[in-house]
């Protein structure tokens, strides 16, 4: 059992002196891989009992910058340094404590390149969505819009980008509300249906969402609904 556990400890203190070490720092963790080998360091007290779950995060980190050179390769785009993606497996999986840090080993199988492509789209197609500059929305809601685990999050951000009197319409005639994922895109599709009363749907959808837009939004299409008249209710059964 020593071997093992000293053979990790060696192999992945080396690996974190190397050039190709790949660094990611956030409010509540430091990380840090290379190749099958991560480590985590908790910045926060409060992070501690996540550190397994930052490790595995870690690990992907080879291969997340790799989905993301492919996409913006494909579409000539700079994509924004703050979005990742991978759905991913991780088999093998090791850890070691080493005074502050969590040090892990394991190998990454990424799903299929387009799903880890569209998933990645969609994020910064959401992110770029809420910015100034959107010179690279259509190219990146394209990618989405076309492969079948992301096309609602996209009809959602395509809706959330039309002028307001468009959106329900065409959420009405493209969007699967029950195919959507992201956080982001339930909270924009429950403001439209809040704004035109159908407060049972955001009700409905927003149990899903755990932002702060979307239990805003329950919360206030729980109080419209509770006011609602008898005949107002008529309308919804």
């Amino acid at each position: 059992m020593l071997a093992p556990i000293l053979a990790l400890s060696l192999v992945a203190s080396a690996t974190f002196d190397s050039e190709q070490t790949i660094e990611q720092q956030t409010a509540f963790f430091k990380s840090q891989a290379n190749g099958q080998y991560a480590r985590v360091m908790a910045l926060k007290s409060s992070a501690k009992n996540a550190l397994e779950q930052a490790c595995r995060n870690a690990l992907t980190l080879p291969e997340r910058r790799i989905i993301r050179n492919i996409l913006a390769k494909k579409l000539n785009i700079t994509l924004p340094e703050s979005v990742s993606f991978i759905d991913a497996e991780i088999t093998d999986y090791e850890q070691e404590k080493q005074q502050e840090w969590l040090t892990c080993t394991g190998v990454v199988i990424p799903a299929a390149q387009d799903i880890n492509e569209a998933g990645l789209a969609i994020r910064a197609a959401w992110q770029v969505g809420s910015q100034k500059d959107k010179a690279n929305l259509r190219a990146l809601l394209q990618v989405a819009l076309n492969h079948p685990t992301t096309m609602s999050d996209a009809v959602a951000l395509a809706a959330d980008q039309s002028p307001e009197e468009q959106r329900l319409s065409y959420l009405d005639k493209y969007l699967k509300a029950s195919e959507l994922k992201l956080d982001e895109a339930r909270a924009s599709v429950a403001q439209t249906w809040f704004v035109n009363k159908r407060y049972k749907q955001v009700i409905s959808l927003t149990r899903r969402c755990e932002s702060i837009d979307c239990k805003r939004l329950n919360l206030a299409a729980q109080t419209e609904f509770d006011n609602l008249s008898a005949d107002d209710l008529s309308s919804y059964f």
